[in-house]
């Protein structure tokens, strides 16, 4: 009998809430949110860790992570968390530059699915009341199961089993949620024959890996995903026009476009497939719709897609190379 092939991650989550999209030629406003989720397979945790450490020093050349004196003026200011909102701070910017090169130019350690959500073609009375305070992270219960699945079975699908070892989130409001901590896990086990959670709870982790609620390494991980969602969503709605932040979006600018235009391109120098995936959902308006009728079954029935503008194009004023 063949023996089974298997492996074994961690799974990092951090999510972008409702933020406006401009359609300029419809004169409108689309509300969108986004789920973030890093995959850190075992096999490269380890390195990835080192790596993104080792980008904090600033030293030139750079030194290997804490090889510095005791006395190094700069280790305890560049042992800062890491927040693309945060980033015009110039220590914290330089760190983040560092990173959002590293994960262009990688070639193997880098895994993370992106998920949109265009509220705007949404029912959203059928997510609770208006009123209701966890409306939001019901929608987000919703399709972070749905991400999960489409992350793991799209990376990994020539592997027998699927561990997932635990699952990180950011600390916030969903903490508060009576079924988001379990419910996408114990779905998932229902659904699939071959994913499977060593822990059936998510972990709530403080994404600073300084604090006594963080992990130096666990959090670090919740940073980068909160790096590469920001500039993503960036890229897509120029939602920030701030000089740092606009560069750090401006550098992933070419693996972005590629990533949502061509994301089954083998040939990619960037070598993203099977690593990187951005997805949207909904395609179509499914407002209005009885769930049951024919019509919305046929309209829900592929309604993911990859292909869409990106804002930042209009103020970029360098050109993108089409040649991978």
């Amino acid at each position: 009998m063949q023996e089974q092939k298997s492996i074994t991650l961690n799974l990092y989550c951090d999510e972008v809430k409702e933020c406006s999209l401009k359609i300029a030629k419809l004169g409108i406003y689309e509300k969108w949110s986004y789920i973030g989720m890093l995959i850190v397979p075992e096999f490269v945790s380890n390195d990835l860790s080192e790596d993104l450490f080792n980008l904090r020093c600033l030293a030139d050349p750079p030194k290997v992570w804490g090889s510095c004196s005791n006395y190094c003026k700069y280790h305890e200011l560049n042992n800062s968390e890491i927040h693309y909102e945060e980033t015009s701070n110039t220590i914290k910017f330089k760190i983040a530059r560092n990173w959002v090169q590293y994960w262009v130019k990688d070639k193997e350690k880098i895994y993370f699915y992106i998920l949109g959500i265009n509220l705007s073609k949404l029912d959203l009375n059928k997510f609770g009341p208006k009123e209701q305070q966890d409306r939001h992270s019901t929608i987000y219960n919703r399709f972070f199961r749905t991400a999960i699945k489409k992350a793991l079975k799209r990376f990994f699908s020539e592997y027998d089993a699927i561990i997932v070892d635990n699952i990180y989130h950011d600390k916030g409001n969903l903490e508060d949620h009576k079924y988001f901590s379990w419910h996408s896990i114990y779905k998932i086990e229902s659904e699939e024959d071959k994913i499977y959670f060593n822990n059936p709870q998510i972990i709530f982790l403080d994404s600073d890996h300084r604090s006594e609620k963080g992990d130096p390494v666990h959090s670090q991980f919740i940073q980068l995903i909160d790096i590469i969602l920001g500039c993503v969503v960036n890229c897509l709605h120029y939602n920030s026009t701030n000089k740092n932040k606009y560069e750090l979006a401006s550098i992933a600018y070419e693996i972005v476009h590629r990533i949502i235009q061509r994301p089954n391109n083998k040939n990619s120098r960037y070598n993203y497939v099977k690593r990187q995936a951005i997805e949207f959902f909904p395609k179509e308006d499914l407002r209005g719709l009885d769930e049951n009728s024919l019509e919305y079954k046929l309209k829900k029935f592929n309604q993911f897609y990859t292909n869409r503008k990106l804002l930042i194009e209009e103020h970029r004023t360098g050109q993108i190379s089409f040649f991978d």
